[in-house]
């Protein structure tokens, strides 16, 4: 074969999943962050989503909870009247959370984690005031054992500043290597446990974490609240969380690119009814990163 020839083959033969994932990781500056997942299990993006995107989610999910919780209004800095409840569904409750799921950074590092068929399971989240117990010791995965390469990861974008005392996220590092869940009280409470620490970070950032990893959340001793959004993923056979396939609209796919479509399974070959399984999206799955 002519060296012309080579080339016009190398030009039509498409990038391997592989060669995608580490080109956007190396692309967005990533490596230490992926050395971090493997290491520690988790890894922490600073300055990853803008201050009025920021408050946009804050003032969308307080609303929500303030409804769920049957109060006219809450506030985010003073407020000391008692649990509240969670926000859920967040991707339908405004736009700003499409934008959330295509987190450049997040999804590069998902990409490394679940491979690029992955879908969104939820946006989530968790509204804690004062007197909230500590969250325990947990892994995300929801499988019955535990894998490595995981199939469920989640990345936990902090709305507020996050301070132990304040209700920070936990997590065991290394945790991820032991490849089972916490099991004794002193394993389970993040207090007890020696090897829990602090996760303390500025609003606007997001700790991405394997689904293998231990990790839970501090009690909140100070008025306010702590909120953050959880954004899930898992690998494209797992059942989500939420009902996200069900409650897309076309607008919404109008108004993203396409790999939006893909990241909240549109084009997944599972889940099909009475018309039978479109076979055209039966995409074969060679390697952990496709």
């Amino acid at each position: 074969m002519s060296e012309a020839a080579e080339q016009s083959r190398d030009q039509q033969t498409p990038p391997t999943s592989r060669e995608v994932v580490f080109g956007e990781i190396r692309r967005l500056g990533l490596e230490a962050h992926v050395l971090e997942l493997e290491e520690q299990g988790f890894t922490v993006v600073e300055n990853a989503v803008p201050q009025d995107q920021l408050e946009r989610m804050r003032e969308v999910i307080m609303a929500q909870s303030a409804e769920k919780s049957g109060k006219d209004a809450i506030d985010l800095d003073t407020w000391d009247g008692g649990q509240l409840r969670e926000g859920c569904y967040l991707l339908y409750e405004d736009p700003i959370f499409e934008k959330l799921v295509q987190n450049e950074y997040t999804v590069a590092l998902m990409q490394y984690l679940l491979g690029r068929s992955m879908v969104l399971s939820t946006v989530y989240s968790h509204v804690r005031s004062k007197g909230d117990p500590a969250l325990p010791l947990h892994t995300d995965q929801w499988t019955l054992e535990l894998s490595n390469p995981v199939s469920v990861a989640v990345a936990n974008y902090a709305l507020v500043d996050y301070k132990k005392d304040h209700g920070a996220f936990a997590v065991v590092p290394g945790s991820n290597h032991m490849m089972r869940r916490p099991a004794a009280k002193r394993e389970i409470d993040v207090y007890q446990n020696p090897n829990c620490v602090p996760l303390e970070m500025k609003a606007g950032s997001v700790v991405v974490t394997a689904g293998n990893t231990w990790h839970g959340a501090y009690e909140r001793k100070v008025p306010g609240l702590r909120l953050n959004a959880a954004v899930v993923y898992c690998r494209s056979w797992i059942r989500t969380q939420e009902l996200i396939r069900e409650g897309i609209t076309q607008e919404m796919l109008d108004r993203n690119p396409p790999r939006f479509a893909e990241l909240i399974g549109v084009n997944n070959f599972l889940g099909f009814g009475r018309e039978g399984p479109n076979f055209a999206n039966a995409k074969p799955l060679a390697s952990r990163f496709d």
